[in-house]
């Protein structure tokens, strides 16, 4: 039975939904993916920057970035030897996890004068 006039969902409220929830990740994630990136803390820290001259820093860069970097590693399509063995352990929920938490973390730049 098709909705009536009122019934029906607006597609501007849908789409402001979504907005909100895609800009806002769920609590529940960015604690687990502080749980998970415990094991990245010895080289990238968990404040996201890095205690080893030669690992990048991964606080604030993109989430989408992130992830494609850990599946790479995972997949063997970018390879290094602590990375590629730890990746190779981690489930598409870890990574999203890992992702979201190091992609949450706010950086300040300064400029140099």
């Amino acid at each position: 039975m098709p909705l009536a006039g009122n019934d029906r969902p607006r597609p501007h409220w849908l789409a402001l939904l979504t907005l909100l929830c895609l800009a806002f990740p769920a609590q529940a994630d960015l604690a687990e993916g502080k749980a998970r990136a415990r094991m990245c803390a010895a080289c990238h820290g968990i404040d996201g920057l890095s205690k080893v001259a030669d690992a990048p820093n991964l606080a604030g860069n993109g989430e989408l970035y992130l992830t494609r970097q850990l599946q790479a590693f995972r997949s063997g399509e970018r390879k290094h030897p602590q990375m590629s063995v730890i990746a190779a352990g981690l489930s598409e929920a870890d990574i999203a996890a890992v992702a979201a938490w190091y992609a949450a973390i706010k950086v300040s730049v300064e400029l140099p004068e």
